[in-house]
């Protein structure tokens, strides 16, 4: 069982799935063929090298995971299941600093399950992304860490506090310092409303940017290059929605809210 067992599981896309069906509960060869989307002739094979293994057992026409088979199953799955992640956008997960990630998140990062890229197109260049806006309007709840200065941030934010859904951000010190010098009006409008809060970060100048709703999670991290961008990734999985909190809530543990910008003595 060295590296055979590896091969076996690994070197087969369709060995792979069958456990992975079989994680779910005991399945028929015809319920394996139909999600396999394949035929007998090419699935049965695969069932007879894994049984030979001990892989799998078979009682009556049903095919279930042995004891060591589910072993090995659970712990296949959380590794497959990242590789899925980071494989689906390959080039933007190596070149980002995935490290003010932390790293108990990191290790999850499986959960953001199917995940698309977005980024201003040259017509939106100097806009805010569309889809981000988008989703955000249809939101009934915000929170978001911002890691960079956009001139139409504040405004708006702002337009989402006065609809009346709790919206919540977490900003790192320079980018407040700039909203209150140059968007100060908007800013005290934002600080009003009883839905609203703001937090600022005091060592949190290249975090990522996060933004967590009832419909969708996005999140921009900053290019390990010196020339910067804004590519998201924007998920819409439950489980990136509650990995996406976890990860506004560790930035906002680490803030301190701002209620009123006259008070605030870092300007």
């Amino acid at each position: 069982m060295e590296n055979n067992l590896l091969d076996l599981i690994l070197l087969s896309d369709k060995r792979k799935n069958v456990l992975l069906l079989l994680l779910e509960g005991p399945k028929d060869i015809e319920t394996l063929k139909k999600a396999l989307n394949a035929s007998a002739t090419a699935v049965q094979p695969q069932v007879k090298k894994l049984k030979e293994q001990h892989l799998i057992v078979q009682e009556k026409n049903l095919y279930k995971l042995s004891d060591i088979g589910r072993v090995i199953v659970e712990k296949m799955k959380p590794l497959v299941d990242t590789l899925a992640v980071l494989e689906e956008n390959t080039s933007y997960w190596a070149e980002r600093e995935v490290n003010e990630i932390p790293h108990c998140l990191l290790q999850r990062i499986s959960e953001l399950g199917h995940c698309t890229i977005i980024e201003p197109q040259i017509d939106y260049m100097f806009e805010l992304v569309p889809e981000y806006v988008k989703n955000v309007r249809m939101a009934k709840e915000l929170r978001s860490t911002i890691s960079y200065f956009h001139p139409l941030f504040p405004s708006f934010f702002l337009e989402i506090a006065e609809k009346g859904i709790p919206i919540s951000l977490v900003i790192p010190e320079p980018i407040l310092k700039r909203w209150i010098e140059d968007y100060r009006e908007q800013t005290e409008q934002y600080l009003k409303k009883e839905n609203a809060k703001l937090f600022v970060c005091m060592d949190c100048e290249r975090i990522p940017t996060v933004a967590v709703a009832d419909n969708f999670m996005a999140m921009a991290l900053f290019p390990k290059s010196t020339v910067f961008d804004r590519k998201y990734v924007i998920c819409f999985d439950p489980g990136a929605r509650a990995w996406g909190k976890e990860l506004y809530d560790y930035y906002e543990q680490r803030s301190k809210q701002i209620k009123n910008i006259d008070n605030y003595p870092q300007v």
